[in-house]
């Protein structure tokens, strides 16, 4: 977007674009490590979206100024390990319930426009359900997502081929059946593995891409280690790392494409990075500025299973053009906890409890002019406590307004809720705090002169 702003000329730009310039000097990446004095009161971590401002009074033979405001939600990785599995299973009945993972998740998620969140498992053969290094889920998975309101899964990542050709195209199926949207992915090669999707009349291009991780062999693309030998790749939004101009070429392809079906702003939801890791790897920066020069206005990060930083790009090739890059959403729910997970560094387990879920409010003009007007962010945590032999509780929790009200949200629970809460939200707020809030305010600013230079106009 022109500085997050598509433009057609008919206004005062060059004022507009003085304003923004603050938001690329205030705008950073602050460290993941988790500030050692916490106590300090610091502004709300969810950010409400500024009331709006009264249209201008129309001059005469000129339109008064208007828009539409819609919000996306963006939520990161979904993933059922083994002992998710086995809690969720109710003997006596033969089924699986997995209602209460997202249920104090539910008001926020439903409450947008538009939800996303990547699916990072297959729901292939319903006989024989796994998990790591190979994912298959039961379909109530699905239902449970449906239930708490979303309406898109992402599919480009490295699980998604977890049961071969078979596995990925009953998985889609299902994804239709149960009536989610899904990209990164398609049926048949004749089909479009990205969309531009009419929101209240503002139209999103959204495409989905996931790294390989592993290279490929002498003959076969490889992901995950799996050889795809079955001609799967090409139903795939894939690429390999260090091998870049194949996703390059492709993705200045679908812009073109996506501008051509009248897409308003165009987002990129991207698998990438290495895992366990709490800033950008040089992979995802050298991808992540390509993709800003390329003309992405948003980019989606997951796969690292902790939270990356945000990060505003500018456009090497036009320096009017910049990009909101988030680089790791974090985990949305799965089994990776302090306790369960023995092989990692213990420094660094609890981040795998933590997510992240972004609201971008975005503004479309009759002007036609686009912008993402707000950034709202909900630092999200696993609840996990034991209901004994081995058995758990699985809650996402949105962690602002759980600890103003924890027994309304479950913390009490567990004699950890209320401190491992506080801790999450504290390994996590310091990360977008202040890029956040200075992005907010420097677009108040951009809408006011906007606005003021239509009227003078």
């Amino acid at each position: 977007m022109k500085k997050i702003l598509h433009n057609n000329n008919k206004h005062n730009i060059q004022i507009i674009a003085l304003t923004l310039t603050f938001v690329l000097a205030t705008i950073f990446a602050v460290s993941c490590t988790p500030p050692t004095d916490t106590s300090e009161n610091t502004p709300s971590y969810i950010f409400n979206t500024p009331g709006s401002f009264e249209n201008p009074t129309a001059t005469a033979g000129k339109e008064e100024l208007s828009y539409t405001d819609i919000t996306l939600l963006n939520a990161g990785d979904i993933m059922y390990h083994n002992t998710q599995l086995k809690s969720a299973y109710n003997s006596s009945t033969g089924k699986y319930d997995f209602s209460n993972d997202f249920k104090y998740m539910q008001p926020i998620v439903s409450a947008a426009d538009y939800a996303v969140v990547n699916f990072e498992t297959t729901t292939a053969n319903q006989n024989k359900y796994e998990a790591y290094p190979t994912f298959n889920s039961p379909l109530e998975t699905l239902t449970s997502i449906k239930e708490t309101g979303y309406d898109m899964l992402l599919f480009a990542n490295n699980h998604c081929y977890d049961n071969k050709k078979a596995g990925f195209l009953a998985t889609l199926n299902q994804f239709k059946n149960y009536g989610f949207e899904y990209i990164g992915a398609k049926t048949s090669e004749e089909d479009k593995s990205y969309v531009v999707k009419d929101i209240n009349g503002v139209k999103l291009g959204m495409m989905n891409y996931t790294d390989t991780i592993t290279q490929p062999n002498s003959k076969y693309y490889t992901i995950n280690g799996i050889s795809i030998n079955d001609g799967c790749d090409k139903l795939m939004d894939i690429y390999v790392r260090n091998q870049y101009d194949k996703l390059y070429n492709e993705v200045a392809l679908r812009i073109s494409d996506m501008k051509a079906q009248g897409a308003d702003l165009i987002i990129m939801y991207i698998h990438w990075g290495d895992e366990y890791q709490l800033e950008p790897v040089s992979s995802q920066k050298i991808v992540a500025q390509k993709l800003c020069d390329l003309g992405v206005d948003v980019i989606i990060g997951g796969h690292p299973h902790v939270i990356e930083p945000m990060e505003m790009l500018t456009s090497k090739t036009d320096p009017n053009h910049s990009t909101i890059c988030f680089y790791s959403l974090g985990n949305y729910i799965s089994n990776q906890n302090r306790l369960s997970f023995q092989d990692l560094a213990q420094s660094i387990r609890p981040y795998t409890e933590n997510g992240l879920t972004v609201t971008l409010t975005i503004r479309k003009y009759n002007t036609g002019d686009v912008f993402v007007k707000s950034i709202e962010y909900t630092p999200t945590w696993v609840h996990r406590y034991s209901r004994g032999n081995g058995y758990y509780n699985y809650n996402v929790v949105p962690l602002r307004q759980a600890l103003e009200a924890p027994s309304s949200y479950g913390l009490e629970n567990s004699s950890f809720g209320i401190s491992h809460a506080t801790a999450a939200l504290a390994m996590t707020d310091p990360v977008f705090e202040k890029a956040v809030m200075s992005y907010n305010s420097a677009m108040a600013d951009t809408i006011a002169v906007f606005s003021q230079s239509y009227d003078e106009n």
